[in-house]
């Protein structure tokens, strides 16, 4: 099977993308709409209205142009460094590895994040409820069942509840716990993207950004494979789907998924 037989989508992060894209879109990135489209720490934002109609309009315009299709969109992944750069970031406690701290659950659960998390679930329901958008939630950094348990009440608290006119859930797959403890989580959730940078560099404790290192690490090392192989049998065998979002430039990984069945989303 070649690359052209997959089946593949592109990941939505800059507005930008939608005036030349012609691929599905598999995944919205709502980390780089805003930082895009608001570019203000959500604990300080100025205009919440202007800010949620201009996320919605492209909302909007991303749906129109995946033919109506159900967007699958990601909420905000990133750290304190994302947010520390954006107007007003300075509110944001300092931390000694961003990367490995306020995240995820842990974030939209803290005092410094709620109100980002707040934001974008309203949103959220202001593009499936006002404008009709089918909306599939993918949460990010889960790192415990308990947290998914958290994740899952958090979205209810909003009003976004798991199975309630349709809607799913998904997890984005980013760390190793998330495929040791597939089985577990997959009661949670409705299905899985799987996230190869965020995966591999957790898995190897390795910055691909990182120029300093002396050498290379692979994403086809057998830690990171062995992790990607097992998280899409526990999923499919619990009759869910799916996905793998990684770069065209990983042909190796490509190449040890291609059997598998799976959709690809690229970055």
């Amino acid at each position: 099977m070649s690359q052209m037989d997959l089946k593949s989508s592109l990941l939505l992060k800059h507005s930008s993308q939608l005036d030349a894209a012609e691929a599905q879109i598999g995944l919205v990135a709502l980390s780089g709409l805003y930082q895009e489209l608001v570019g203000e720490h959500p604990s300080v934002l100025s205009d919440i209205e202007s800010a949620t109609q201009k996320l919605v309009a492209t909302l909007v315009k991303a749906s129109n142009a995946n033919g109506g299709r159900s967007l699958r969109i990601l909420l905000n992944d990133e750290s304190a460094l994302y947010f520390g750069a954006l107007k007003g970031g300075e509110i944001e406690p300092a931390e000694a590895n961003p990367a490995m701290g306020l995240r995820g659950v842990s974030r939209f659960a803290s005092e410094v994040g709620k109100p980002g998390f707040i934001f974008e679930c309203q949103v959220l329901k202001r593009a499936m409820e006002k404008e009709g958008i089918a909306v599939e939630i993918v949460v990010p950094f889960i790192r415990t069942s308990s947290e998914a348990a958290t994740m899952i009440d958090l979205l209810a608290e909003q009003g976004l509840c798991r199975g309630a006119k349709g809607l799913k859930v998904s997890l984005a797959c980013q760390v190793p716990s998330n495929a040791l403890l597939a089985e577990t989580l997959l009661a949670y959730f409705d299905g899985v993207v799987v996230d190869v940078d965020c995966l591999a560099s957790f898995t190897l404790g390795v910055d691909y950004r990182c120029s300093a290192l002396p050498y290379s690490f692979s994403k086809h090392n057998e830690a990171v494979r062995g992790l990607i192989l097992d998280t899409i049998k526990k999923t499919q065998s619990a009759e869910k789907p799916v996905l793998v979002l990684l770069n065209e430039e990983d042909k190796k990984v490509i190449e040890l998924v291609e059997g598998a069945g799976v959709e690809l989303i690229f970055k």
